[in-house]
C-alpha cells in the first residue's frame, strides 16, 4: 500500500499532490468544510488530479490533520492498494428507511475476503440507530463497520457528501474493503463519566425520550443539570445520556438534540428503547483524553509496526466543545500511542459508527472512532 496525506489550507496545499498514485486502485478520502467557496480550489485539484481514482468525503465540524484540528480547510489521504481493492455504493438517504438502507449496503457489498465497511452519511436524513440495526441483520463476524455523520460546525442545517465526484445532500456512501492482505482494526471509547441512578425508559418512540421511571423525562434531566438547565439544549452537549441496551456489553451516549417543554420530552441524536435503562453521564477533561487513549491502543494490539498505515479518527463534536483549548490534546494522545509509521486524517462528526465487544455495530455519540488500515 502506498500512503499520502495532505492538508489544504489558507488557499493552498502543505505539498505538493503526488498525481502519480492516481489509479484505479487508489481510494482518496476527503474531509472538508461545509464553506464551499474556501476550498473550491482544492477540491478541484484533488477532482482534476486524481481522475481514475475513487474519491469519497464529507463536510465535517472540524477537519482533523494529525495531531491539529483545522476549519476551513480539506484534509485529505490517497490510499493506492497493491494487493486488495475496494467498492464504493451510495445510495438516497431517507430517515424512515434507514433500517432497510443498512439492510441493502450489507447485501450489496457482501463477499466472501470482505473485511469491512465505511460509512459516512448526511445527518439529517438518517436515523443512525436504525442504519446500524439493519446492517447488523446479516453482517459477517470477521468484518468491521466505522464511519460517521457529516458535520457543519454546531450548526445541524446543511452538510455534504461525495458522490460520483460531486458534492450533494441526503445521501449515504459506504465502502467495502476486501482482501486476505488487507488489515482493518478499529477502537471506539468515550470517555463521560456516570453520573446518579439508573433509570427505565417506560416511554419513548424511536429516538424521543417521554418518561423515566414513569416521570416526565425533561423534569428529571432539568433536576439533574441544576443552574445549566437555563442554557438548554445547547448545555447538553456536556451532560449526555448513557444507554444500557439489552444485547450490548458496553453502555452507549445518546447526545441531546432538543427538548420539548410542552410534552416534557428529549430528543436524542439515537433511538432510546422503551424499557431500556438510562442514566445521565458528566463530562472530564482527563477521562476524554483517556478514551481517546484507550480507543488507539485497541487498534494498535495486532499493528505491524513495520508497516505504513493510515488511521481515519472520527471523533464527536460535542467533545470538541467541551475540550475547547484542549482539543489537540486528544489527538496527540493517539498519534504518539501509534507511531511514527501512521499518518491520520479524519473528521469531527454529528454521529460515530463502530462495532462493538459484543459484535454488533452501533451507532455512538460522545466518541472517539478510529479506523487503522493497512496492507502486509
Amino acid at each position: 500500500m502506498k500512503l499520502e496525506t495532505y492538508l489544504f489550507s489558507d488557499g493552498s496545499w502543505d505539498r505538493e499532490l503526488d498525481f502519480s498514485l492516481d489509479s484505479k486502485s487508489t481510494l482518496v478520502f476527503v474531509f472538508g468544510s461545509i464553506h464551499i467557496d474556501d476550498i473550491q480550489t482544492g477540491l478541484d485539484d484533488i477532482f482534476n488530479l486524481f481522475k481514475k481514482a475513487t474519491i469519497v468525503g464529507c463536510s465535517t465540524a472540524g477537519e482533523i490533520y494529525n495531531t491539529e484540528v483545522f476549519d476551513n480547510s480539506i484534509s485529505i489521504s490517497v490510499i493506492k492498494l497493491e494487493k486488495s481493492r475496494f467498492k464504493v455504493i451510495s445510495k438516497k438517504a431517507k430517515e424512515d428507511y434507514s433500517y432497510e438502507l443498512g439492510k441493502e449496503i450489507v447485501h450489496e457489498l457482501i463477499e466472501d475476503d470482505l473485511k469491512s465497511i465505511f460509512i459516512l452519511s448526511n445527518v439529517l436524513s438518517i436515523n443512525g440507530s436504525e442504519l446500524t440495526k439493519g446492517i447488523n441483520v446479516n453482517l459477517p463476524d470477521s468484518c468491521s463497520v466505522s464511519g460517521g455523520l457529516a458535520g457543519n460546525g454546531v450548526e445541524f442545517n446543511r452538510t455534504w457528501i461525495i458522490v460520483d465526484g460531486k458534492l450533494v445532500e441526503d445521501y449515504i456512501c459506504a465502502v467495502g474493503l476486501y482482501g486476505d492482505s488487507l488489515h482493518i482494526e478499529y477502537g471506539c471509547k468515550c470517555g463521560w463519566r456516570r453520573f446518579g441512578i439508573d433509570r427505565k425508559v417506560t416511554h419513548s418512540c424511536d429516538n424521543v425520550l417521554y418518561t423515566l421511571n414513569n416521570k416526565p423525562a425533561l423534569e428529571i434531566y432539568k433536576r439533574f443539570l441544576g443552574e445549566k438547565a437555563k442554557s438548554l439544549p445547547s448545555s447538553a452537549l456536556n451532560f449526555p445520556i448513557m444507554l444500557i441496551e439489552e444485547g450490548f456489553l458496553e453502555p452507549k451516549f445518546r447526545a441531546v438534540k432538543a427538548v420539548d417543554e410542552v410534552s416534557n420530552s428529549i430528543t436524542l441524536a439515537g433511538n432510546i428503547p422503551q424499557n431500556s435503562l438510562v442514566s445521565f453521564a458528566v463530562a472530564n477533561f482527563d477521562d476524554i483524553i483517556d478514551g481517546a487513549q484507550i480507543a488507539a491502543e485497541e487498534l494498535c494490539n495486532d499493528l505491524q509496526n513495520d508497516k505504513e498505515a493510515l488511521c481515519i479518527g472520527i471523533s464527536c463534536v460535542a467533545r470538541r466543545v467541551v475540550l475547547k483549548q484542549h482539543i489537540e490534546d486528544e489527538l496527540e494522545v493517539v498519534v504518539d500511542t501509534m507511531g511514527d509509521k501512521v499518518s491520520m486524517v479524519g473528521f469531527y462528526s454529528y454521529g460515530e459508527f463502530s462495532k462493538s465487544k459484543s459484535g454488533n455495530c452501533s451507532f455512538h455519540n460522545q466518541t472517539m472512532t478510529l479506523t487503522l488500515i493497512y496492507e502486509s
